[in-house]
């Protein structure tokens, strides 16, 4: 008799925290699934750092369905834009870019790194590239080239972007939310290249070495 009781006062008891969540859920749905899902977080977010000098400016961004503008204040080199997207946001990313000097550019490298990755060691990052970076200083057989003034945009193809989460996978990243751009090098068709803010020449006495210019 004791335990009939008890079961019914459990029974009784559960059955009121159930009428409890219902009637929390149709006061305000958004605050209860909200609370349900929290962790469940859909934000991303993409930040371009810009050097001062750089020969390309890379203001505009697809990602997700979404058209997004990245630019920096005067006062900073970063910049920082947040949204909501699914897992799989990266896939079909598209950068923007635009040659902003007076040479030709025959060859670029953006470095998208992945902050989160860290935890595991040096961050991790996959790169987009235009063109072909020549082997010598006459090497004049160019895959592209960008003129002044001219745009390109270069996307995360469905083959890079599966690539790009096989290789998050080798060190357990599934996904990502939050990538970094960096503009790693350029090169010119006079075999000048930019790399991180300087220039340099070639060595035309071995094509592997480059000096600064000053």
């Amino acid at each position: 008799m004791l335990r009939q009781n008890f079961k019914k006062l459990v029974s009784n008891f559960t059955a009121l925290i159930l009428l409890s969540v219902c009637l929390f859920i149709a006061s305000n749905p958004r605050a209860a699934l909200g609370s349900v899902f929290s962790w469940q977080s859909h934000q991303k977010s993409i930040t371009k750092y810009q050097h001062r000098n750089q020969p390309l400016h890379f203001d505009k961004v697809r990602a997700a369905g979404k058209l997004i503008e990245l630019k920096a204040g005067s006062e900073s080199q970063e910049s920082q834009v947040e949204f909501d997207a699914d897992d799989d946001w990266m896939k079909g990313l598209a950068v923007t870019f635009k040659n902003t000097t007076d040479k030709n550019i025959v060859y670029f490298r953006l470095l998208l790194i992945f902050p989160e990755t860290e935890t595991a060691g040096p961050p991790m990052a996959h790169q987009m590239i235009f063109g072909r970076s020549p082997k010598d200083s006459n090497d004049r057989n160019y895959d592209n080239v960008l003129k002044p003034g001219e745009e390109v945009e270069l996307t995360l193809n469905d083959d890079q972007y599966g690539k790009m989460q096989n290789f998050l996978k080798s060190r357990s990243f599934d996904k990502v939310s939050t990538v970094r751009l960096f503009l790693e090098t350029a090169i010119f068709d006079d075999d000048i290249m930019w790399l991180g803010g300087d220039l340099w020449r070639r060595n035309p006495n071995d094509p592997n070495q480059w000096f600064p210019i000053r």
